[in-house]
């Protein structure tokens, strides 16, 4: 028997990704780019404890070049391997909420990151 496969990946390009890094983090839970490399893109998270410990873990997703700009690869949002696991296995559930960030998108009046809700609010 084979498994059955049929879903949408979700591919965005690096500065996207830090803007969705940026969108995500707030004062305890954060996330950066950690390493850039040809095929690789490594983003880290970080919770600190009571003792002020980061406890900073980093997720893998694959990367392909853009053809439209060189220094600002196409970032696939799948998990290749999560570096120092200190959730027993379970570490991807850190970088859920980065995988799940809304659409984010330059403001041309500002040139900040926003949704499109932000952008263009109802009236």
């Amino acid at each position: 028997m084979k498994t059955q496969s049929d879903s949408k990946v979700r591919v965005v390009a690096l500065s996207n990704l830090e803007a969705m890094c940026e969108y995500v983090s707030g004062t305890c839970h954060t996330y950066e780019i950690s390493k850039v490399s040809r095929s690789r893109i490594h983003v880290t998270y970080s919770n600190p404890n009571e003792y002020g410990y980061s406890n900073p873990m980093t997720a893998v997703f694959p990367c392909y070049p853009n053809g439209f700009e060189q220094y600002n690869p196409m970032v696939v949002l799948e998990y290749l391997n999560i570096i120092h696991d200190s959730w027993h296995g379970e570490g991807w559930q850190a970088f859920e909420t980065l995988r799940d960030c809304p659409q984010l998108w330059r403001n041309p009046n500002t040139n900040q990151w926003q949704t499109e809700a932000d952008i263009t609010p109802c009236h």
